[in-house]
């Protein structure tokens, strides 16, 4: 998910994801519309490299395994420029 305006949002907290597959939610806040947005990011089905959401809900999963990474981070380079995006999410708090 990629939102066309970042700098309309403010970032307010990680949740546990209500979606089935999703680990987290990151929680945005319109400051135009006054609504919140709900940005779902990692897989359940996946380790990450480091759980750092403040929330270590999934922490268990930590790898620490650099090589591994280093592999996801080329696989997704430039995801991490879309700012609150669910690749931005995955890129800085669990890769």
């Amino acid at each position: 998910m990629i939102l066309k305006n970042p700098s309309q949002y403010k970032f307010v907290q990680f949740q546990k994801s209500n979606k089935k597959d999703k680990k987290y939610d990151a929680i945005l806040y319109n400051k135009i519309t006054n609504k919140y947005k709900f940005v779902p990011f990692g897989d359940v089905n996946y380790p990450q490299y480091s759980d750092q959401t403040g929330l270590g809900l999934y922490s268990h999963l930590n790898t620490y395994n650099k090589e591994r990474r280093r592999l996801y981070r080329s696989r997704h380079a430039g995801e991490e420029k879309n700012k609150y995006s669910s690749g931005y999410f995955s890129w800085y708090f669990l890769w």
